[in-house]
């Protein structure tokens, strides 16, 4: 019987995949996603039908669903992409509104040295 070796975490060069393809840092941002959208959401209408308790089971189970379904799509959305790719992506379009800076030059254009 072959034994086998620990596995070495300061030898990783990327996040490893924890969950349909997704790394720890993905589902945590679906996870905390999917819960801030599917349990007030159902609270709303468990609250309209006269069931608020009900609410917090069914959004529970959403937000679960939500997650799985939610890692498939992203799997497949993420194939043949660099390693975070994505998160430029955002990175990029909040930049573009103005939420956070960007080191990256984001402009085209004409340069110009400034001297004459």
């Amino acid at each position: 019987m072959a034994t086998r070796e620990p596995l070495m975490t300061e030898l990783l060069d990327k996040e490893p995949v924890l969950f349909r393809g997704c790394s720890l840092s993905e589902l945590t941002f679906m996870s905390i996603s999917a819960i801030l959208v599917c349990v007030p959401g159902s609270l709303l209408v468990a609250a309209l039908l006269g069931s608020v308790t009900m609410g917090f089971g069914v959004g529970g189970i959403a937000a679960v669903l939500t997650v799985i379904v939610g890692s498939s799509v992203y799997r497949r959305m993420k194939n043949n992409r660099p390693e975070g790719y994505f998160q430029l992506k955002v990175h990029f379009f909040l930049a573009k509104y103005g939420l956070v800076r960007t080191p990256f030059i984001t402009r085209s254009g004409v340069w110009d040295l400034g001297r004459s």
